[in-house]
C-alpha cells in the first residue's frame, strides 16, 4: 500500500508535521505488528538560511540534542544528501507527548518525522516505500515505523536482498471497541540491552506457540473475537526474559492470565521492549489502569496511566503560510 501527499512550495511557509507514537510486538506477535498510538510528536519546520536550530518542548525535552546532531535533524540530512540534495537548514519547534525508551516508538516517530523534514524544506514527495526504506536505515523496528508513518494496525514483515531492505505491510482495522490503557513506569528500559536478553535460539515447540498465538490474534481482531485476546497475546519468545528483575512488569503481565478478575480487560502485554504495560480493553478503563498502577506500587515503583485511542491517521502533514 503506497501513499502519497501533496507538498507546495509556499513562499516563507511553516510546515507542521504530527507523527503518533506506537507499541510494538502485542505479545506474540514479536518483531511482526504494531499500533499507532494517540500520543504525538508534532514538529513545526520553519525555513532557514543556514543550519538547524532545535526547540524542544515536552518529553525528554531536557535530553535531546538541539542542533544538526538531533536525529530528527540527522534523518533529514541523510535523506538529502542521499538523494544528492542540500538542505539550507531549519528551526523545527518539536514538542513530544512520547516518553523516551519506554516502549512507545519514540524514535521510529523521530524518524518518519526526520524524513517529513527532507521532505518539506527539499519540495520532493517520498511515497510510503521510500519512506520506509529509508527509516531502515536508522533502525530495524518496521512494526514501529509503519504505524507511525501510516496509522492503524499493521502488520509488517521485513524483506532483504543483496542490494536493500525493505518493508512488506499491511494496515489493518482496529476494532473501535477495543482502547488501550498504558502503565508507564518512572524508569527506563534501553531497547538494544532488551534485545541483547533475548536468547539466540529458541525451541521448536516455543517457536510454533508463537506462530499459533500470533495468527490467532489477527483472526481474533478480525472477527472480534475478543474473548481469545488474552490467549493470542501470550509469548514465549521475549516477554519473559525482558520482564524479568524488572520490579513490577511481571505483576502487571500475571493480570493477562486473570482478566476474569477485571470486567472490560481484554489482555496485557509489554509494549515493545517496556518499561510500559499495555492493556487491552472494551471498558472499566479507569479501574484496570489503577490495577496496574497498584502493581507497580506494590513493588515501590511510580507509574502513571493513560487511557489511549489507536490513531488511526498515521502522519500528517500541514503546510501554512506566516
Amino acid at each position: 500500500m503506497l501513499r502519497s501527499f501533496a507538498l507546495r512550495q509556499v513562499h516563507m511557509s511553516n510546515t507542521k508535521i504530527v507523527i503518533p507514537a506506537s507499541t510494538s510486538n502485542l505479545g506474540a506477535s514479536f518483531d511482526a505488528c504494531g499500533l499507532a498510538l494517540s500520543l504525538y510528536l508534532k514538529v513545526t519546520v520553519e525555513p532557514g538560511n543556514s543550519g538547524f536550530e532545535i526547540v524542544a518542548s515536552g518529553e525528554g525535552a531536557d535530553r535531546v540534542p538541539r542542533d544538526e546532531t538531533n536525529l530528527i535533524a540527522r534523518v533529514a540530512c541523510f535523506v538529502a544528501d542521499d538523494r544528492g540534495k542540500k538542505l539550507k537548514g531549519a528551526r523545527l519547534l518539536v514538542h513530544s507527548e512520547i516518553p523516551l525508551a519506554r516502549g512507545l516508538g519514540s524514535s521510529s516517530s523521530a524518524i518518519i518525522a526526520g524524513i517529513s523534514v527532507y521532505e518539506a524544506l527539499s519540495g520532493e514527495r517520498l511515497n510510503d516505500e521510500q519512506i520506509l526504506g529509508y527509516a531502515l536505515r536508522f533502525e530495524d523496528h518496521g512494526d514501529n515505523l509503519a504505524p507511525s508513518l501510516l496509522g492503524g494496525l499493521v502488520v509488517a514483515c521485513v524483506v532483504e536482498t543483496d542490494q536493500d531492505r525493505s518493508l512488506k505491510i499491511i494496515k489493518r482495522e482496529w476494532p473501535e471497541r477495543v482502547k488501550l490503557v498504558l502503565a508507564i513506569p518512572d524508569y527506563e528500559m534501553d531497547t538494544r540491552e532488551m534485545r541483547e536478553v533475548l536468547p539466540g535460539q529458541v525451541s521448536l515447540s516455543d517457536a510454533v506457540f508463537n506462530v499459533q498465538r500470533a495468527a490467532l490474534l489477527q483472526a481474533a481482531i478480525s472477527e472480534e473475537r475478543f474473548d481469545l485476546f488474552s490467549e493470542a497475546l501470550r509469548d514465549r519468545l521475549h516477554q519473559s526474559h525482558r520482564v524479568a528483575d524488572r520490579p513490577g512488569l511481571s505483576e502487571v503481565l500475571r493480570m493477562n492470565d486473570e482478566t476474569d478478575k477485571h470486567p472490560g480487560l481484554l489482555g496485557v502485554a509489554l509494549s515493545g521492549a517496556g518499561s510500559t504495560m499495555i492493556a487491552f480493553a472494551t471498558e472499566n478503563f479507569g479501574r484496570i489502569g489503577q490495577a496496574m498502577s497498584d502493581r507497580f506500587r506494590e513493588r515501590d515503583v511510580r507509574a502513571f496511566t493513560i487511557e489511549v485511542e489507536v490513531d488511526k491517521r498515521g502522519r500528517t502533514v500541514r503546510n501554512s503560510e506566516h
